[in-house]
Order: C-alpha cells, then structure tokens, then sequence
C-alpha cells in the first residue's frame, strides 16, 4: 500500500460521518509511519548472538587443532616404535649370524678331528693285522705292565684337535645356557685335557656374550 492509496479522499459521504478533516490528518500520519519504517535499515545481530558465534567458531578451530595435533603425534610414536622393533629384529639376526657362523666353524673342527679318528683307527687295524700272534691270555697278562693310575695319564696326555674342539661345543652350548663360567671351567677340568682352558673359556664367553 502506497500513499496515495491510503490518503484517497474518494470515499462516500454520509449525513452523519466523521469530521472530514481530522480523518484526512489521521490518514496522513499513518502514511508517514508507513514510510519512516520503510526506509528504517534492517535491525542489526545482537551483540549477544554475535559473541555466541564467535565463541562457537573459537571452540570448533580448537578442537580441529587438537585432533590433527593427536594424528600427528600418534604417527610420531607408530613411526618410532616400528624403528625400535626393526632395530632390536637388526640386531638379533647378527647376533644369530655370528652364532651360526660360529656353529660351522666348531662342526667343521668336529668334522676334521673326525676324519683324522677315522685315518688313526685304520693305520692302527693295518698295524694290529700285520703284528706277530699275541701271547696266550694269561701270559699277557702276566708279562704286561699295569697301566698308570688314571690321573697321571690325564695329566700326561697331550690336548689333540678333538678334544679342543669337543671342549669349545660344550662349553659354548653352556655359556649360552646362562652357565656360570666357574661351573664351565670344572666340566672341562673333569672331562677334557686343554693346554690353555681359560683362553678357551675367555673367547667362548666373549662369542656368546655378543
């Protein structure tokens, strides 16, 4: 509705109506309302609302920070425990590789100390064959000496590539069994005739300690 439609003056008149002039005064005070809010600016926000949208927009970028921040530090951890685990893995395979390395070298002493056993015995067969009849049994053992007590002859008896070899295995396999090496250095004493035990004992312990 404009202003001329609300100032129009075109209305039928009756004996008894309103006082013409105060109902054209009234009609154009009402246009002139109409018009000033017409041309009133839209209200602006609120500062209330205005601060609920900030704070809200505040709350948003903080938790977008903190999440992304969470993925990354999660990666960071992910990336160093996968770095721990390939490193201690590195490690574990040298030291089984040297390990390995150090099985060979005693099997292939083993082998050698072996064959070297084999060769002895059958020298020794060849000899036995082609000797003279030995004496009845009774005169033999008449004329025989009696064999040194068993503690000289371990003393006596010189250390050979087998027994070294034998000795190192076991005393290997023990180190790595967590033997103390006093318990080691008595087995060996017991059993084997080593001319340097404990250079044996030192660069076994050194090996399984690596």
């Amino acid at each position: 509705m404009d202003r001329d439609a609300i100032e129009r003056r075109d209305f039928p008149v009756g004996r008894r109506g309103y006082d013409q002039a105060a109902v054209d005064e009234h009609l154009r005070r009402v246009a002139d309302e109409i018009e000033a809010l017409r041309g009133r600016p839209a209200p602006a926000a609120s500062p209330l609302s205005a601060g609920t949208s900030d704070q809200v927009r505040v709350i948003l970028e903080a938790a977008e920070a903190s999440a992304a921040e969470l993925r990354a530090d999660a990666g960071r951890q992910a990336g160093d425990h996968v770095a721990r685990v390939e490193q201690a893995t590195g490690g574990m395979l040298a030291q089984l590789d040297r390990l390995e390395g150090e099985l060979g070298s005693l099997l292939e002493s083993l082998r050698r100390s072996g064959e070297q056993l084999n060769a002895g015995l059958a020298r020794l067969h060849e000899q036995v064959g082609g000797a003279a009849p030995p004496p009845p049994e009774e005169d033999f053992a008449a004329a025989a000496p009696p064999p040194p007590p068993e503690e000289d002859f371990a003393a006596a008896a010189p250390a050979t590539d087998g027994d070294e070899a034998g000795a190192r295995l076991i005393a290997l396999n023990m180190a790595l069994s967590g033997t103390p090496r006093e318990e080691t250095a008595r087995y060996l004493a017991e059993h084997f005739t080593l001319e340097d035990a404990d250079g044996l004992l030192d660069d076994v312990y050194a090996r399984a300690g690596e």
